[in-house]
């Protein structure tokens, strides 16, 4: 008498649980490997967007610490030449209330630069993905 379970003496699957198993295995294959195609694809697209924002960070670090030595020496000099014809404090008075205007505008602009790179989702990679399933799921007419 056979069944159509685990051979009980030898402790292999059965010939139907086999096939099953290699039928059950390709029709998953086409799924699995588009899953890892586009896993990938996510992948390497968030090494790009990530890459690419941290090497802005980098330079903007470097651009900053030389924009901090530029900006106390070009204050030094516009304290200096306003206080041929002011007194030392309006000429600083009015030296700091230009740099505080000129630091809150790029301050704003460089933050809308980098929530722009933030958070790194890969819009590419989901759009094709949508599309592809857009497109499978569509019905045929026959």
């Amino acid at each position: 008498m056979s069944t159509d379970h685990d051979d009980a003496r030898t402790g292999r699957p059965s010939f139907r649980d086999s096939v099953t198993a290699g039928i059950v295995q390709k029709a998953l294959e086409p799924v699995l490997r588009a899953l890892r195609e586009e896993v990938a694809s996510a992948r390497r697209e968030i090494g790009e967007r990530v890459d690419g924002a941290k090497t802005g960070l980098v330079l903007t670090g470097a651009a900053v610490a030389f924009a901090l030595t530029t900006l106390v020496l070009l204050a030094g000099l516009v304290v200096a030449l306003l206080a041929l014809a002011l007194p030392v404090w309006a000429a600083t008075g009015i030296t700091f209330v230009v740099f505080a205007v000129v630091t809150a505008i790029l301050g704003v602009v460089g933050v809308r630069g980098i929530r722009r790179g933030v958070p790194p989702v890969p819009e590419d990679t989901i759009r094709a993905t949508k599309d592809r399933l857009s497109t499978t799921d569509a019905p045929t007419a026959d």
